[in-house]
């Protein structure tokens, strides 16, 4: 997915943010949320509390808007995501790549600090300007950046003592992730001659990826994606290989960091090294979202053949919304 989703803030929200007066209580808080048909970001909810939003928080991600006459920057407002760890992965993936434009759609010099929530309980320290409070504060990119980091710092520390081929990859993260590829003797390419469908998981402790399953299917509609956790499968239908990137909801923060960073990497090192080529690369949450017509072609006259907005090289199906709480 690109970092923008293409998603804007509806003229609600925006005159409600730029009109916004705080309450008895020195503080107003407004709340957004992505609308059903991914278009938009709507106005939610307003209130003069802390413990008001709280009471009003669900399971649903949010954009959250606080502003406070007490606090440093008493005109600008704390902006904060809140995506619970059990949201599904593909609105933590629209919430993420929405909200720099929703930024910038509202203003950037009306945004004092921009920060990632998961419980309602973190919100207890937002009217908290002290230094170690702010410290605890990061950004959705610092907290990313710094556990990936750590990833890297561990893996390259092991990389040294090594004497094997190595996946890596450094798009866009600050360092290369290195794993060993555990292949069980034989390579992927051979592996691919006796088996139609071949599944990895990343071993991050031993530092490897792996193979957890090799299988022949007769038909795509028979490709089962792992449920448990994220996944890489490649599916061979005829003269066409397939990639598929799986990232169930409920899977782990480090998980979904650690596979979407090493995606790239891994299907590099298959071209490299194992003279794999795919016609077609897909991303997708849990395993129903996988679109059988993307991997439904056997040789490339047939997907020349198909007229299909969807075969660029990473697709994503329109998920179903969780259920919504009615508005009162």
């Amino acid at each position: 997915m690109s970092n923008q989703s293409g998603i804007v803030a509806e003229q609600q929200l925006v005159d409600n943010l730029r009109n916004a007066e705080v309450g008895s209580k020195g503080i107003v808080i407004i709340t957004g949320e992505i609308s059903d048909d991914f278009t938009s970001v709507l106005y939610k909810a307003k209130y003069n509390s802390i413990e008001e939003l709280k009471s009003n928080l669900g399971k649903e991600p949010l954009y959250v808007f606080i502003k406070d006459s007490s606090s440093s920057a008493p005109d600008q407002y704390n902006f904060i995501s809140f995506v619970p760890d059990d949201s599904h992965v593909r609105y933590k993936m629209l919430y993420a790549s929405t909200k720099n434009t929703l930024v910038r759609q509202i203003g950037t010099n009306d945004i004092n600090k921009q920060v990632l929530f998961t419980v309602p309980e973190e919100f207890d320290d937002n009217l908290n300007d002290s230094e170690e409070i702010k410290s605890t504060l990061l950004s959705e990119s610092e907290r990313s950046n710094i556990e990936v980091e750590e990833q890297h710092r561990s893996m390259r520390l092991s990389q040294f003592a090594k004497n094997h081929k190595l996946v890596s990859q450094t798009d866009g993260v600050p360092a290369s992730l290195a794993f060993d590829v555990v292949t069980g003797g034989s390579s992927i390419s051979d592996s691919l001659n006796t088996n139609n469908v071949i599944q990895f998981t990343i071993d991050g402790q031993n530092e490897n990826v792996q193979i957890i399953n090799k299988e022949t299917i007769s038909r795509p509609e028979d490709l089962k994606i792992i449920q448990e956790h994220p996944s890489y499968t490649i599916f061979k239908n005829g003269d066409m290989l397939y990639f598929i990137y799986s990232c169930p909801s409920g899977s782990k923060v480090k998980e979904r960091m650690l596979y979407a960073s090493n995606k790239t990497g891994f299907i590099n090192h298959l071209k490299d090294s194992e003279s794999i080529n795919f016609a077609n690369v897909l991303e997708i949450g849990d395993p129903e979202e996988l679109e059988i017509s993307l991997i439904s072609s056997k040789n490339e006259e047939e997907a020349d053949a198909k007229v299909d907005s969807g075969s660029s090289a990473q697709r994503f199906s329109k998920p179903k919304g969780p259920m919504r709480r009615k508005r009162a």
